[in-house]
């Protein structure tokens, strides 16, 4: 159905919109409102005809960061959600550079705040808790790997090894929010408490600082 131009899949109970939906390439109008869907796909933002959107009154918490590729769109309706990421106040605008903007800075400070969380993991977590650590996040650790960071210290390969998950989950449309948050569910769940008090820190720093 890549002719398709309108679409209305609004007061179904939905949950989930379809993976491939971005195949939809020439896509004008989508309303799906009255749902319960909670996130947006990747391939969604394949969607670059699309002039229209309506998603009111649904279950998103967070919309991608990619949403400005979508410069076609005029009209945006996000009203009744639960949106944390961009806030709601931001979404009543209905001002797709607006959203834009916010999500682009939220990025830029996911980054730093994420790359402060690795440098405190790599200088305080010790050799039994990084190898627990690595299991959690399903880090596999060849040989050549060994072999390679043989020779530098255990600050250096937490810090590589976190930076190649990063990189391997950045390719799977993974945000960094949530690598940020799977990162400390995996440091909780092995006992690092005195890195997580760090983190915590950290969260409460980053939350006082006017954004």
């Amino acid at each position: 159905m890549t002719q398709l131009k309108g679409l209305d899949i609004s007061n179904n109970e939905i949950r989930e919109m379809p993976r491939n939906i971005g195949e939809l390439r020439g896509l004008v109008s989508l309303n799906a409102y009255n749902n319960q869907i909670r996130y947006l796909p990747p391939s969604f933002l394949s969607l670059n005809a699309l002039q229209q959107l309506n998603l009111s009154g649904n279950n998103l918490t967070a919309l991608p960061s990619g949403i400005y590729k979508l410069f076609s769109l005029k009209e945006i309706n996000f009203d009744d959600n639960p949106l944390l990421r961009p806030p709601v106040e931001i979404c009543k605008e209905k001002q797709l550079c607006s959203i834009a903007c916010y999500l682009q800075r939220a990025d830029e400070r996911d980054e730093k705040i994420l790359a402060k969380i690795f440098k405190i993991v790599a200088n305080n977590i010790t050799e039994t808790n990084f190898q627990f650590l690595c299991q959690k996040l399903n880090l596999a650790i060849t040989e050549t790997d060994k072999s390679t960071m043989s020779t530098v210290s255990l600050s250096e390969r937490v810090h590589r090894t976190l930076d190649k998950w990063k990189t391997e989950n950045n390719n799977l449309s993974v945000t960094t929010a949530a690598l940020r948050d799977q990162l400390t569910r995996a440091l909780t769940m092995i006992g690092a408490y005195e890195i997580m008090d760090k983190i915590t820190a950290l969260k409460l720093f980053t939350c006082a600082v006017k954004f």
